[in-house]
């Protein structure tokens, strides 16, 4: 695929840092750091934001200790923290040293969270009022902070005591269309919804998703206030959570993208694809042991591809539905018996009705009625199968401590191979020999 064409540097700085971004992923590493180090700051730090996880080591590579401070303090904290986590731990020590130290002290208290956590997705910029305040008072000190402030990040203003512990919260709304001598105890809304700063990322999307809010307060142990996680983040988490378990049920990183190097994308993926091919070697073991039955009655092996395909595909519809309702939190621990039942009920209609379907095919096609009956008898108990599998698998997973996600279509498909080869050409086997 040809580079998209690459713009003057005075063009370029005025496109958005995700367009710049975008350019810079397309260009070979020389030219995206040689590219980069002529922008100027303000633009280099913000293309850098925006540019995909795995090429961020070798972009920031390019430079040198001071180069970084200097873009560091071009962004938000919590941006500049999320490339902080990019360097080796040594490389990073040496740029917080080479911080100004109040600025150095705001990326350490930040670092304290885990990246996959509430507290390490949060910005810990927002605006605390207190209970006793005016509305007009709240207005001053927001005109007062308009210059230090992004103005889209300031959804909601919180309101703290004196331990700087939440105790409410107050919509922009309410502090333009209340009276100006209200107090901002009086029209504050004391019932607020928050996160721990050791809450799971995915758990604080999940937040968002249900409430629909523009932003969640973080607080730590103790209830004071220490950020805010924006919506925009907590959407940029849903996508990216989203992808990798797309990405994982084939078994894939989670992380490989279309123009990710192909050495990278091999390495990746060649370990998964050898558990596929020990897997597949286990199907074809299974139609080995009817070797005899398949000699004497060759038609079978023209419908044994139909039976196992139709088992992955409804293996592979049961398991996108358990592994999204899984990544959403919408299936309890309880739930686990209602869904395989489900499932299961769910695999033996859709067996009846297409064993019945594929069932008169083969008769019409064949002219033999025994093969009609045994593969539509084939059919039901294999997609009964997949509806189980498809339920067992990503819950099994999850009992093993390992992402439900992690390449279960590979163990779904191969049961559904196993069981599939093994009823059709099982039945076939008792059928030649009760008509022998």
């Amino acid at each position: 695929m040809p580079n998209a064409p690459i713009p003057a540097l005075d063009e370029l700085a005025k496109l958005h840092p995700a367009d710049v971004a975008d350019r810079l992923q397309r260009l070979p590493h020389a030219e995206a750091g040689a590219l980069l180090h002529q922008l100027p700051d303000v633009t280099a730090a913000a293309a850098l934001a925006e540019v995909e996880r795995e090429k961020l080591p070798e972009l920031l590579a390019d430079f040198s200790i001071a180069q970084l401070a200097r873009l560091f303090q071009q962004l938000p904290p919590d941006d500049a923290v999320d490339l902080l986590q990019h360097l080796p731990a040594r490389r990073r020590r040496e740029v917080l040293t080479a911080l100004p130290p109040e600025r150095a002290a705001e990326f350490k208290s930040l670092l304290r969270h885990p990246e996959d956590t509430a507290g390490g997705i949060m910005d810990n910029r927002f605006i605390a009022l207190r209970d006793q305040m005016t509305v007009e008072a709240a207005r001053e000190l927001l005109r007062a902070r308009a210059e230090q402030e992004r103005r889209e990040d300031v959804a909601y203003l919180y309101v703290t005591d004196e331990q700087e512990r939440l105790v409410g919260i107050v919509s922009l709304r309410d502090l333009v269309f209340r009276r100006a001598e209200r107090r901002i105890g009086e029209i504050m809304n004391r019932d607020v919804k928050f996160l721990r700063a050791t809450d799971d990322q995915e758990q604080a999307a999940r937040q968002f998703e249900r409430y629909h809010y523009l932003g969640l307060p973080v607080l730590d142990d103790e209830d004071r206030l220490i950020g805010v996680v924006k919506a925009s983040d907590a959407l940029a988490i849903a996508r990216r959570e989203a992808t990798e378990d797309m990405q994982l049920m084939v078994g894939l990183s989670g992380e490989e993208r279309a123009l990710t190097p192909w050495p990278r994308s091999v390495k990746r993926r060649v370990p998964w694809l050898c558990v596929n091919l020990v897997t597949a070697f286990g199907a074809a073991s299974v139609v080995g042991l009817f070797e005899d039955t398949i000699a004497r009655w060759t038609l079978l092996a023209v419908f044994m591809p139909i039976v196992a395909g139709m088992g992955g595909n409804a293996g592979a519809q049961t398991l996108t539905v358990i592994i999204r309702d899984l990544a959403l939190g919408e299936l309890s621990p309880g739930d686990g018996r209602r869904a395989l039942v489900k499932e299961v009920t769910v695999g033996v209609m859709n067996g009846l009705i297409i064993g019945v379907i594929v069932g008169f095919a083969g008769f019409a096609w064949k002219g033999d009625p025994w093969l009609g009956l045994i593969i539509g008898c084939a059919m039901l108990l294999n997609l009964a199968a997949a509806g189980l599998s498809g339920v067992l698998v990503p819950y099994g997973l999850k009992a093993c401590k390992v992402d439900p996600a992690l390449a279960s279509s590979i163990f779904v498909t191969t049961i559904t191979d196993v069981a599939g080869f093994f009823f059709f050409l099982g039945l076939g086997a008792l059928t030649l020999r009760w008509l022998a």
